[in-house]
């Protein structure tokens, strides 16, 4: 009696590992505004972050936003939250993320109209690079969301 033994069976191939996805940069993203929204005394706007490259890119944190004069001057900074309070998104190729900007119609220190509007101004998470979007809106105060 002849015993042949069987062939090693082969190595399975290993799933491969995801390569990590670094930061989006702003050669990474096209950023644009969606119409401005009236509610009261609020004016929203949302703002897209669409990845535009070929490969996967991760935002982390708040986006900057600014409300600035015809001209370029800022006449409000609106302040960015720290990026541990935000959550990772990781954006793979055409895929967009957004983000809520609500500004106030009224000064709510004194319950007036706000005298003064601007155009906004939008630096995605991680970034520093600013864009200007084609929406004006109320200076008097305003607040940025954070990416989702």
């Amino acid at each position: 009696m002849t015993v042949t033994a069987a062939p090693p069976p082969s190595p399975s191939p290993s799933p491969s590992t995801p390569e990590a996805s670094g930061p989006c940069s702003d050669d990474d993203l096209t950023v644009t505004n969606g119409p401005l929204q009236s509610a009261d005394t609020q004016r929203h706007v949302v703002v897209s972050f669409t990845n535009t490259s070929a490969h996967a890119c991760t935002l982390v944190g708040y986006p900057g936003a600014d409300l600035v004069t015809p001209a370029g001057g800022v006449l409000l900074n609106v302040p960015r939250r720290p990026a541990a309070a935000a959550h990772r998104l990781t954006l793979g190729p055409g895929d967009v993320a957004t983000a809520d900007v609500t500004a106030y119609a009224i000064d709510t220190s004194i319950g007036n109209a706000c005298p003064r509007w601007g155009n906004l101004v939008v630096t995605p998470p991680n970034d520093f690079v600013s864009h200007p979007l084609s929406v004006d809106v109320p200076i008097c105060s305003a607040t940025v969301s954070s990416v989702d």
